[in-house]
C-alpha cells in the first residue's frame, strides 16, 4: 500500500546522520523542493517520467535546467513509477564524467544506495534523492547535515498550512508559522536516529498555542510498517515529546514528557 504525503498527516524519519542519509515518509518532492535552504538549479534525472527535459549524449541521461525547474517542482511526481535524481552545478560538467562515475549513477538509481560516496566532486551535488514511491518512501542523502535540519525546520510549518483546508470557504486565510528554531532542531535531530514520528494528525490547539506530539517509534525501512500501524506505534513509543508553537512569543519550543 502507498499514499502521497498530501494524504499523510504525519512525518516519519529514519535518520542515519553518520552517512548523511534520511529515509522519510510524509514529505513529497514538492514539499522538499520548496523548503530546502538553497533552491535547486540543475537536476540530473536518473529515473523519472518527466517530459520537459534535455538530453546529454555523453552520459545518456536526461536533465532539467534551471529554466524548467519550476515545471518539475509542479509536476505530479507521485504518478512517476520511480523518481531518482541528483542536482548538479554546471551542464558542461556532464561532458567530463568518467565511465565509472556514470556506472555509479546507474547503480545508485537501481539499488537506491551508492557504490561509494553519494556525492560527486565534479557535479558538486548537494543531494541524492531516491524514491520508489514519492512522498510515501523517500531516501535522501544530504552533503551538509544542516541542509536537512533547514528542510525539516521549514517543512513542518509548511505542511501545517496544507491541513484542514476547507476549499469551499472563500477568502480563508491559512495560518503562517515561522521556521522552527535551531535550538529546537538540536533536540529533534538526534531522535531521528531511532525513528521519529511527527504526529501532525493529532496536533492540538490550546490556549498556549499549537502542540504537536512527537514519538520515537523505532527504525523502519518500509513505510507501510509505520503508516499502517500508527496507533500501535504511538502506544509503544520509546520516548515522547511535544513540539509547541507559543502564540504569545511567536516561536517554537520543545518539551519532553
Amino acid at each position: 500500500m502507498s499514499g502521497g504525503s498530501d494524504q499523510i498527516n504525519a512525518i516519519y524519519i529514519n535518520g542515519d546522520r553518520r552517512n548523511q542519509c534520511f529515509l522519510t515518509s510524509g514529505i513529497s518532492f514538492h514539499e522538499f523542493a520548496n523548503n530546502i535552504p538553497s533552491p535547486l538549479r540543475n537536476v540530473l534525472l536518473l529515473k523519472h517520467d518527466f517530459e520537459w527535459t534535455d538530453y546529454n549524449y555523453h552520459t545518456l541521461f536526461e536533465y532539467v535546467e534551471e529554466e524548467n525547474i519550476q515545471r518539475l517542482i509542479s509536476a505530479d511526481v507521485k504518478q512517476f513509477r520511480e523518481f531518482c535524481w541528483i542536482d548538479f552545478d554546471d551542464v558542461n560538467d556532464l561532458e567530463e564524467m568518467e565511465p565509472i562515475e556514470i556506472a555509479e549513477l546507474l547503480y545508485l538509481a537501481h539499488k537506491k544506495e551508492p557504490m561509494g560516496k553519494p556525492f560527486f566532486a565534479l557535479l558538486k551535488n548537494k543531494y541524492v534523492y531516491l524514491s520508489p514511491d514519492d512522498g510515501w518512501l523517500n531516501k535522501v542523502y544530504f552533503r551538509r547535515l544542516q541542509d536537512f535540519a533547514g528542510l525539516l525546520s521549514k517543512v513542518i510549518p509548511y505542511k501545517l498550512g496544507a491541513f484542514g483546508k476547507k476549499r469551499f470557504v472563500l477568502f480563508q486565510k491559512n495560518k503562517i508559522y515561522p521556521a522552527i528554531t535551531r535550538a529546537v532542531m538540536e533536540h529533534m535531530l538526534p531522535w531521528t536516529e531511532d525513528g521519529l514520528l511527527i504526529d501532525l494528525e493529532n496536533k492540538q490547539e490550546t490556549k498556549r498555542g499549537l502542540e504537536i506530539p512527537l514519538y520515537v517509534v523505532g527504525s523502519y525501512t518500509n513505510a507501510d510498517d509505520v503508516m499502517e500501524n500508527l496507533e500501535e506505534l504511538r502506544a509503544q513509543a520509546q520516548d515522547r515529546a511535544w513540539l509547541i508553537f507559543d502564540k504569545k512569543e511567536q516561536e517554537w519550543k520543545w518539551e519532553t514528557e
